[in-house]
């Protein structure tokens, strides 16, 4: 399982737990509305985190029968249900309760309790922002930290990355509609920034629907990978040429692989030589022999052994250079067989 995305969870579901109760005092004590969108925006925030929660410890349930995939999707599934949350919850009652506030203005009583609850916020959310930033930046590799998060990242990391950078943003606008409304005596100011805030994360929630959605239906590998799996079943001597190449993620850790594969055919002459040469029960026969069928049958076995023995060493290289690739399906092309004649008819 992905211990990052839920230390990840858990320290988001704790720290908006813990802002969404101090937003939800200052809204009462100011009766601002970009603050009531703050507070909605965090009991919104700290409902999607208990979904990815349960996504992300659903998901780690072993393959069986019915599966034989594993319960890995169950991350995009309660990804997608944290996605609608974000959109109709956090940002459709927000941008409802701006309009309603442009309808009916009414001046927040601004005090020094809504500023020390909107710097606590800040404080908070930033922390939980940037501990999923830099447990991100450490996955990354040699890829930006931008690629990383739109190819590779666990969805739920990059769902709490996106929660909480638009949270700290959110904090700034409803800092700012708040003061201004309070500077001007215009209440207008406070209204737009409750609308601003719930069209950051209507942004938000489909960015994470389209992503979430890519992996339900059954996205390739990121760019360059694929192209990485070829190289290394190319790579390998008994190998021809390779065609065909389907690849799918069922998680960020977990890859499918299917391709058509052309042996060598001098390479696997010379593998199935040698091992009837080492082979000392082989009768001295001739195809010419009474003894031609067992001569036969002890060839036809070599050779299906064989080739199983290298599918699973091909196997075993792609995995090596890649573990995410936990299922191999390698076909062997019949270009030979096709070439046979059949069995003769009745």
């Amino acid at each position: 399982m992905a211990t990052g995305s839920v230390k990840a969870v858990v320290a988001a579901l704790a720290g908006n737990m813990f802002v969404a109760a101090i937003k939800l005092i200052a809204f009462v004590l100011s009766g601002s509305g970009a603050m009531l969108s703050e507070a909605i925006h965090s009991a919104a925030d700290t409902g999607n985190q208990i979904l990815l929660l349960i996504g992300l410890r659903r998901g780690e349930r072993e393959p069986d029968d019915r599966f034989p995939y594993g319960y890995g999707g169950e991350r995009f599934i309660f990804g997608m249900l944290s996605a609608a949350g974000i959109f109709f919850i956090g940002s459709g009652i927000t941008v409802y309760h701006g309009i309603t506030s442009l309808l009916e203005p009414r001046l927040p009583q601004v005090t020094a309790v809504t500023f020390i609850v909107l710097a606590a916020s800040f404080v908070i959310e930033g922390s939980v922002f940037l501990y999923v930033a830099r447990g991100i930046a450490l996955q990354r590799g040699e890829l930006s930290f931008v690629r990383y998060v739109r190819e590779r990242a666990d969805p739920a990391s990059v769902a709490i990355l996106l929660e909480d950078g638009a949270a700290v943003l959110g904090l700034f606008i409803a800092a700012a509609g708040i003061g201004l409304a309070d500077a001007t005596g215009d209440p207008t100011w406070d209204a737009v920034a409750s609308i601003l805030v719930g069209c950051l994360l209507a942004a938000v929630a489909f960015y994470l629907a389209h992503e979430n959605r890519e992996l339900l239906l059954g996205r390739a590998v990121p760019e360059g990978i694929e192209d990485r799996l070829v190289e290394i079943i190319r790579r390998q001597p008994s190998v021809r040429d390779v065609r065909d190449v389907k690849t799918r993620q069922l998680t960020p850790e977990a890859f499918t692989l299917k391709a058509e594969i052309t042996f060598d055919n001098e390479h696997l002459a010379k593998r199935i030589d040698q091992a009837l040469t080492r082979d000392r029960a082989l009768p001295p026969a001739t195809l010419h022999d009474a003894r031609r069928g067992s001569v036969l049958e002890r060839i036809a076995s070599v050779a299906t052994d064989l080739i199983a023995s290298e599918i699973a060493a091909i196997e075993a290289a792609v995995r090596a250079e890649v573990p995410q690739a936990r299922h191999i399906d390698l076909e062997v092309a019949q270009h030979l067989l096709a070439e046979l004649p059949g069995p003769a008819s009745p």
